[in-house]
């Protein structure tokens, strides 16, 4: 049996986690015959729209449709709200093709997302097990690490741009990962818009905090043109730079082959 492997990406809010997670799912898919399933933990919900996938129901609509069922007594003694709740949950998968897709959204009203990242959690842990590859678009920022929805993550990847503060957030994650003992197997940095020759700066800058740098995403004109007009990436050139650049990402990130990172670095069996 091949290696289960789940894959966040995470980082400050506008590094371009939502790019780099459609691009990687476009070279898993485009590459290899790996099951996927991708998931948009973040409730704005960009991902949808980079893929081209049509979400008729979210995580974040059935715990709202639940509340109201409760609030009107109309859920019976025979059958508990976990299990109504994993039913729809599954159910509200979208199968495709090449990949399936799950989205948190959010739930109605006002307040934070605590009862829906919990949901998300728990039937991550479940579906998880069906699939070769997890991939997880995480919401910008902390909290989805101090709510340890990345509880089960084999590999963190965090997105910087050419900001200092997208750098300082990078290590942020990192250290409150370690706070909230999230044992990530590895954590690794992707640059995203850098300007040509900036590697080696950043490269030896993430080496002084024993952060790796796995890639970079270049300026890709292609690129940009499809983000603004709100096109899916499937609309990509093969020549598209970035997307040479992810193809390069998965290969070391061992995407591509049978033999993953992790196993290259020895943390798995």
């Amino acid at each position: 049996m091949r290696e289960r492997l789940v894959i966040s990406v995470a980082g400050k809010g506008g590094v371009g986690k939502t790019t780099i997670s459609a691009l990687l799912t476009r070279v898993i898919t485009e590459m290899t015959k790996r099951s996927l399933l991708v998931v948009d933990a973040d409730p704005v919900m960009n991902l949808p729209r980079a893929l081209g996938v049509e979400v008729p129901l979210t995580v974040g609509d059935i715990a709202s449709n639940l509340r109201k069922s409760i609030d009107e007594g109309s859920i019976g003694g025979a059958v508990t709200k976990q299990d109504i709740l994993e039913g729809e949950i599954f159910e509200s998968l979208v199968e495709g093709d090449k990949f399936d897709f799950l989205a948190m959204g959010r739930t109605e009203g006002e307040g934070c997302y605590c009862y829906v990242n919990r949901l998300l959690t728990q039937i991550i842990d479940t579906l998880s097990a069906n699939y070769e590859i997890t991939l997880l678009d995480m919401t910008a920022g902390l909290e989805h690490l101090s709510r340890r929805t990345n509880r089960n993550v084999d590999i963190l990847i965090i997105v910087v741009d050419p900001s200092r503060a997208a750098y300082e957030a990078a290590l942020r994650i990192r250290d409150l990962a370690k706070e909230v003992h999230i044992d990530f197997k590895k954590i690794i940095i992707i640059g995203n818009r850098f300007p040509q020759g900036m590697e080696q700066e950043l490269e030896s800058r993430l080496e002084e905090q024993s952060l790796t740098l796995i890639g970079m995403i270049p300026h890709d004109e292609e690129l940009a043109k499809v983000n603004y007009l709100g096109t899916p990436l499937t609309e990509l050139t093969p020549d598209s730079p970035a997307l040479k650049a992810a193809e390069v990402i998965a290969e070391k990130l061992g995407l591509l082959s049978e033999v993953t990172l992790l196993k290259l670095l020895g943390t798995t069996e």
